[in-house]
C-alpha cells in the first residue's frame, strides 16, 4: 500500500470531503470565570480552536505577534490601568490589521458603537445575549462582515463635515488645543469650541482622548 502524504490538501474529510480548517481564536477577558465559561462554550464548537486566552493587553499583544488568529475577542473593560474600548482597539487594529476584533462586552448606555466601528472594531456581542450569538458573530466577522447586537442600529449618515470643521478636525489630529487652533485661524475660542462640538457630535466621538484614537488609527498605513 502506497501511503499517502499529509499536506493541506489533506484535511480531516466529513462525509467524503475535507472539513473546513478550523478558525484560529484568541480571547481577552480580565475576569477568569468570563474567560473560562467563553473559551468552554467555543472548545465545543468544531468549527473554532482557542489559541489564546488572557486577562490583560500585554500578553494578548504578545501572543499576537507570535502566532496568527482569525479572530480576536476581546472585552472592552480590563482592569484598571490597563488598556481599554476605543484605545484597545485602535491599538490592536494598528498592529494587527488583518485580525478581525469581535468585542464580547457589555453594552451599556455610554457604548458608543459608531466610534468603536470607525476605529476597526469588526463587531459587537454583547454579554446579554445567548452564547449561540457568539458563535454566529464568529463566524460572520471571520468572513469579513460586521456585527452589531440585533437591537442596536448604527448611525448612518451622521453628517457631512464642513469645510471649517474640516479644518478644525486637521488641527485637531496635530494634536493642537482649541486654542492654539483659534490663534492659527484667527477665530474665536468660542467658534472654534463650537466647531469642534460639531466634529465631535458628527464623528461619533465624545473625548480628546477619542479624537487621538482616530489619529492613530488614520496614521496606520
Amino acid at each position: 500500500m502506497t501511503a499517502t502524504p499529509m499536506g493541506a490538501d489533506h484535511l480531516p474529510r466529513m462525509n467524503g470531503f475535507p472539513a473546513p480548517r478550523r478558525l484560529r481564536l484568541a480571547l481577552l477577558d480580565d475576569h477568569e470565570v468570563v474567560r473560562r465559561g467563553t473559551a468552554l462554550h467555543l472548545s465545543g464548537d468544531l468549527r473554532f480552536d482557542i489559541i489564546a486566552s488572557h486577562g490583560c493587553s500585554d500578553d494578548l499583544l504578545c501572543s499576537l505577534q507570535a502566532t496568527h488568529v482569525d479572530v480576536a475577542i476581546i472585552d472592552l473593560t480590563l482592569a484598571r490601568g490597563d488598556l481599554g474600548g476605543i484605545a484597545l482597539v485602535a491599538r490592536l487594529c494598528r498592529e494587527f490589521p488583518r485580525t478581525p476584533l469581535l468585542a464580547f462586552a457589555t453594552l451599556s448606555p455610554t457604548t458608543n458603537l459608531n466610534s468603536l466601528i470607525d476605529a476597526g472594531l469588526s463587531g459587537f456581542v454583547s454579554k446579554a445575549e445567548p452564547l449561540p450569538a457568539l458563535s454566529d458573530a464568529i463566524v460572520r466577522v471571520s468572513q469579513g462582515l460586521t456585527r452589531v447586537p440585533p437591537d442596536v442600529r448604527l448611525a448612518g449618515d451622521r453628517g457631512e463635515l464642513s469645510r471649517n470643521e474640516r479644518e478644525v478636525l486637521g488641527l485637531l489630529l496635530e494634536g493642537l488645543t482649541v486654542s492654539e487652533i483659534a490663534l492659527r485661524r484667527h477665530r474665536s475660542i468660542k467658534t472654534v469650541s463650537t466647531q469642534k462640538v460639531a466634529v465631535l457630535r458628527k464623528l461619533g466621538l465624545r473625548s480628546d482622548v477619542e479624537i487621538y484614537a482616530l489619529r492613530e488609527r488614520l496614521e496606520t498605513p
